[in-house]
């Protein structure tokens, strides 16, 4: 009996090899024919049936001294953001400190009276009728910090562009709402939340958000290209991002965010269930895009001045796909659908 075990192991562990280099094989060549409009540098990590089949480094982290991208750098996820922001929100009603149908208004006293029939759900689902901010709403500039509550007053007094749980608009504002939520439970602030109550329990020790200035040690430079020629990205403070964007991170670390997001353990499983679950009148969960057809998908995509990013986990098949990159330009949404596709899932 051992040896049949032994034999089945050896088998497998052939067969993983052979996919992992297939698909090694296979991206190098897209990469390489990705047309001269797109460019790719950054991390890739593939997982499937709990094995990693890529984890794979591409172009330079810093072009000034030519260091290389590897495993440990760390990047901006921009947008991936949200779902942290979610889960905070999850854990602070799983210890009985609200409850996502509460009314915003119960949190924020200085609720104007068109936000009085606002629920933290319909923040989470993008669904409150909050309008989103322009660069010109924020009245001190971009490149100067804001407090949660400045960023509030900077859309507080606008009207609502729909009546609150009727319609689907991807808003940063409501993740504002919610980063100020958090901290006023928590008496921490959001960074620290999120380290004490996310990070470190999980061990994800490359992973943060911190103040703009901050040294980062691997942090990559943020790049983008104007005319065809490479250059740094614009400068904005981290702060205008609170709640819906900002964190650093790696590869490695998401693949332990989604590990413990497999089941109920970090989270329970009502928790889980609301949300991965695509609540009306959007294809939107808590932080997460949620599509069923043809085959379920929850995902995400990042997007700021100097990176980019795409998350997508397939829960039936076992299939978790993670791409980073430091260029603005990086097609990581269509790179994700191309590896999916190869890996027989087809286009979704």
């Amino acid at each position: 009996m051992k040896t049949l075990l032994l034999g089945v192991f050896l088998l497998s562990c052939t067969v993983l090899q052979a996919q992992a280099n297939d698909l090694e094989s296979w991206t190098n060549a897209y990469l390489k024919d990705l047309p001269p409009a797109q460019h790719f540098r950054g991390n890739i990590l593939v997982e499937r049936d709990g094995q990693v089949l890529l984890e794979k480094s591409y172009g330079l982290a810093d072009e000034s001294w030519k260091v290389p991208n590897d495993q440990d750098s760390r990047f901006e996820i921009a947008s991936l953001t949200k779902q942290f922001t979610a889960v905070a929100i999850l854990q602070l009603a799983e210890a009985g400190k609200l409850s996502v149908d509460d009314h915003v208004s119960k949190y924020y006293a200085q609720s104007p009276a068109a936000w009085q029939a606002i629920t933290i759900q319909e923040l989470l689902t993008h669904t409150s009728g909050l309008p989103n901010n322009k660069l010109e709403d924020f009245t001190k500039g971009i490149a100067v910090p804001y407090t949660p509550e400045e960023l509030i007053q900077t859309f507080r007094n606008r009207p609502l562009v729909a009546s609150p749980g009727t319609k689907w608009a991807y808003t940063n504002t409501e993740y504002y709402l919610l980063a100020y939520i958090i901290e006023k439970l928590s008496g921490e602030s959001y960074g620290a939340y999120l380290s004490d109550h996310i990070f470190k329990p999980l061990g994800m020790t490359h992973s943060g958000f911190v103040p703009t200035l901050t040294i980062v040690p691997k942090m990559t430079e943020g790049y983008t290209r104007e005319n065809g020629t490479l250059r740094h990205r614009d400068y904005f403070d981290r702060s205008l991002e609170i709640g819906a964007g900002g964190i650093y991170t790696t590869t490695g670390d998401l693949l332990l965010w989604n590990h413990a997001l497999n089941a109920p353990g970090f989270l329970n499983a009502y928790s889980l269930r609301e949300m991965f679950t695509a609540h009306p009148p959007g294809n939107y969960g808590f932080g997460w895009f949620v599509d069923d057809r043809p085959v379920r998908r929850i995902y995400h995509e990042g997007g700021d001045p100097g990176f980019a990013a795409f998350e997508a986990r397939y829960p039936d098949l076992h299939l978790l796909i993670i791409i980073l990159s430091n260029e603005d330009d990086a097609p990581v949404r269509d790179m994700s659908l191309a590896i999916a596709s190869h890996l027989g899932i087809g286009k979704q």
